[in-house]
């Protein structure tokens, strides 16, 4: 495999087409035509795609294209090339959930978030695979920088396929490490949102309370616009507020103080992993971005220490709520159920309501916790993953991401650095709501460290 460097690699972007659509130097039935070429090529050795709809896709980029020539796009997303992952309800292709259970199961409509995307113009080429369920055995997607590894999970094939690169955006879902983890290992911006910020609604959830859908990208701008564009067609989850912010991708914004968090995964992390962070964290404080630690605050100390026991919490939580469907797929259909569900279903056997009633208080507390040290900071940051993908299939660790799915908290994965020639990411983590000024900051943070547009 070729060497990966951040600084150079390019990944498939759309937001910087839209002039180029609108004098016919370039129309969104051409750009999906190089992603068709570039799946094509790449598809065999790195498996992204469990459906692809082609005729579709080129009937809605050629009516995108129609519209550029008029003067008249639907969206910021209009003839927007796109992965689905493949927990998300779609009404023209299958919906497999990535298990034997559902193969060939066809919804009757589209998730939320999906019909946002048809209308705004955008160019869905198809179902993105994921694991079953989103929490089961490694998938056979595998890392686009290096076959020999995972891609992680569960949107493995939404992060392959950007990271390839052979689309410029992909959603998928987030309950533990699902948008952040695949993101760092296979080199592609990403957003887990705040909690409830983007419709769910027609889209499988093991875990109600922290399952979140995230977006996949070749830049932080094209994370944003599709963000955003799906909370302001579709909403947020049902009594929240959706995502807060403008339709266009806010102005980069350096951050005056960053607090940086070892979490409980530092001790996971390998040296020449823990070596490429501290360059980069070295690097925002040259440029004169203060980082506090738990040294030098007695807060961000208890913080730290709150979140070294996340990994219990996350278990607590996830594993009470995982038990619907779970519980009646694994007595119904025990022969469809592979090993690492059943395996988290025998570690949930024994928790109790009371075992979740005090995972709720935890939760609570930590929440304030966070509420207090973000009001005084610009975010967060820390590792995306303990290192580069593994080799072989296991999915890797999430160790970095579950705070931010127990909080509900905004994470953002950044493609800043190469580890053994790959890709691993860096973390930004926000304020709750906070999202739209995350990006802001993300984007400064990309574009200092790279040295070119993120």
């Amino acid at each position: 495999m070729a060497s990966y460097d951040p600084r150079t690699h390019r990944l498939m972007t759309f937001h910087d087409r839209a002039v180029a659509f609108r004098d016919g130097s370039d129309t969104p039935r051409a750009l999906l035509e190089r992603c068709i070429e570039a799946i094509e090529a790449r598809e065999e050795e790195i498996v992204a795609w469990a459906f692809l709809d082609l005729e579709g896709a080129r009937k809605a980029a050629d009516a995108a294209t129609a519209r550029y020539r008029a003067g008249a796009p639907l969206s910021p997303v209009d003839g927007l090339p796109v992965g689905i992952k493949d927990l998300i309800d779609t009404v023209d292709m299958p919906t497999e959930y990535g298990s034997t259970l559902f193969a060939g199961h066809r919804p009757k409509q589209d998730a939320a978030a999906v019909l946002a995307l048809r209308e705004g113009g955008a160019a869905i080429l198809g179902k993105t695979v994921t694991v079953t369920f989103g929490g089961g055995d490694p998938a056979r997607t595998r890392n686009p920088h290096d076959t020999r590894r995972t891609p992680g999970g569960s949107s493995s094939g939404s992060a392959a396929a950007v990271g390839a690169p052979t689309i410029p955006v992909a959603i998928g879902t987030h309950a533990r490490g699902s948008t952040v983890r695949p993101a760092s290992f296979c080199g592609a911006y990403a957003l887990k949102p705040t909690f409830g910020a983007i419709n769910r609604q027609g889209v499988f959830s093991a875990a109600d309370s922290m399952d979140h859908l995230g977006t996949f990208a070749g830049s932080l701008r094209d994370v944003w616009i599709i963000a955003r564009h799906m909370a302001r067609l579709a909403g947020g989850d049902p009594g929240h507020p959706g995502l807060y912010g403008g339709a266009a991708p806010p102005a980069p914004r350096k951050p005056a103080r960053l607090v940086r968090l070892d979490m409980a995964g530092w001790a996971r992390t390998d040296e020449a992993t823990r070596a490429a962070f501290e360059e980069v964290v070295g690097d925002l404080a040259s440029a004169g971005v203060e980082i506090y630690g738990r040294g030098d605050d007695p807060t961000i100390d208890a913080y730290e220490a709150l979140l070294a026991r996340m990994p219990e919490l996350w278990r607590d939580l996830y594993r009470f709520e995982m038990r619907w469907p779970m519980l009646q797929y694994l007595a119904l259909y025990p022969d469809d159920v592979p090993p690492r569900l059943k395996r988290g279903l025998e570690e949930g056997a024994g928790l109790t309501q009371e075992t979740y009633r005090a995972a709720l208080v935890q939760r609570a507390h930590a929440k304030n916790l966070h509420a207090a040290l973000a009001s005084r900071v610009d975010g967060f940051v820390t590792l995306a993953s303990p290192g580069p993908g593994p080799v072989g299939m296991d999915q890797g660790s999430a160790i970095f991401n579950e705070p931010s799915s127990v909080l509900g908290a905004p994470a953002l994965s950044l493609p800043l650095m190469a580890v053994e020639d790959v890709p691993v990411g860096v973390q930004l983590m926000g304020r709750i709501g906070g999202d739209e000024a995350l990006t802001a900051r993300g984007l400064w943070i990309a574009e200092h460290v790279l040295g070119r547009p993120a």
